[in-house]
């Protein structure tokens, strides 16, 4: 990316420096920075790579919100989403949280693996629709 977006970004989350990168220029609206950044998230989908990060970080972030006491855990993510988060997300979206296991209850451990595989398997569109569900989450009441 040709410039920096300063801003508050607080995906504590979401470790790898493109893919914040990227939710930083979400953020600042910049298009251009936006398409760079989404491009290199849709080609990176290997594990540790940048949808990578971006995926736990969304996964961490929904779990924390979503969680009960009486959550049983391994967990998915899509175990956890209420009927009415249901219609917001793409279908591709819910196949990929079915794969997200959430191993404990602080949420840091997540196996993504099965995800990252799915979304290999993925048209572009169809992974294109899980990235934006992913970065809408991840920046869904940031920089208020």
């Amino acid at each position: 990316m040709a410039h920096r977006h300063p801003s508050k970004l607080n995906a504590e989350h979401v470790d790898h420096p493109r893919a914040r990168s990227l939710l930083k220029a979400e953020l600042a609206n910049c298009a251009e920075c936006r398409e760079t950044g989404n491009s290199e998230a849709l080609a990176d989908v290997e594990r540790g790579g940048i949808f990578d990060s971006l995926l736990k970080g969304f996964v961490i972030k929904q779990a924390e919100r979503w969680r009960t006491r009486h959550t049983r855990y391994p967990v998915s993510l899509y175990s956890l989403l209420p009927p009415d988060e249901v219609k917001r997300w793409a279908a591709p979206t819910r196949n990929v949280a079915l794969m997200c296991v959430i191993k404990y209850r602080r949420a840091h451990r997540i196996n993504t693996q099965d995800a990252l595989s799915e979304l290999r398997r993925l048209y572009d569109d169809d992974r294109a629709l899980v990235l934006d569900d992913v970065v809408d989450g991840l920046i869904d009441d940031e920089g208020q």
